[in-house]
């Protein structure tokens, strides 16, 4: 199954905004896509560095393509640690306590700047169709968790107004993301996974869609 990526790289270290955090990704804020591994057999382009703890395949090719640098091992180590970290306090509610709960992605949803989502719903699965609005200015961090696997499998749709930028949304995902379309989508936001990332295109080969943020992920992306 081929899949196509196209990264942009919004994602930085950042300061505190009221009572949110965004995370500190450190060295790894130069990175679109990083990971304990990583495998590619669309035709992708990840602006920024790529790299894995392990394995690249499919990069450096007529296949995937980086802005950047491609590392593995030694090269990657830094951001890969400064990852963890992040990842671990944005996964902590101690530390990034929610203040809203929503169920899931069934229906449209409004999210608000500075503030922490946490899902109720311990696997999220996404309905075709929704819309999710992002409200707020350009320094607004929004922090959405799922508690374990996120899934998007239809087309959705993301609206920002204010100013609210794709870059300051977080992703915070406590086992697998993985986004298989119908169609192209365009997704907003970085997506720290506590496991896997996986795209592709739920049909075969085709664009699957583009990703404004960073996708990092403790083992695999695919």
């Amino acid at each position: 199954m081929r899949s196509v990526l196209l990264f942009t790289l919004l994602a930085g270290a950042a300061p505190a905004f009221g009572s949110v955090i965004a995370p500190n990704l450190g060295v790894a804020s130069t990175f679109g896509l990083l990971g304990g591994a990583i495998s590619n057999t669309g035709t992708s382009v990840v602006e920024g560095n790529v790299g894995s703890m392990s394995t690249v395949t499919g990069f450096n090719s007529s296949a995937g393509t980086a802005t950047g640098s491609v590392y593995t091992a030694a090269g990657t180590t830094a951001a890969y640690g400064d990852f963890l970290s992040a990842y671990a306090i944005a996964v902590n509610d101690y530390l990034t306590p929610p203040t809203q709960t929503p169920a899931g992605l069934t229906t449209d949803q409004t999210f608000d700047g500075n503030t922490v989502y946490k899902f109720s719903d311990t696997n999220v699965t996404s309905t075709s169709g929704i819309v999710l609005t992002f409200v707020g200015t350009s320094s607004d961090i929004f922090i959405i968790k799922v508690p374990s696997a996120l899934v998007i499998n239809g087309p959705i749709t993301f609206d920002l107004t204010g100013g609210a930028l794709a870059g300051n949304i977080y992703w915070i995902v406590g086992t697998d993301a993985t986004i298989k379309p119908t169609v192209s989508i365009t997704w907003d936001g970085n997506i720290l996974a506590g496991d896997t990332f996986t795209m592709a295109h739920a049909s075969g080969p085709a664009f699957a869609g583009t990703i404004n943020g960073c996708v990092f992920a403790v083992n695999a992306n695919t």
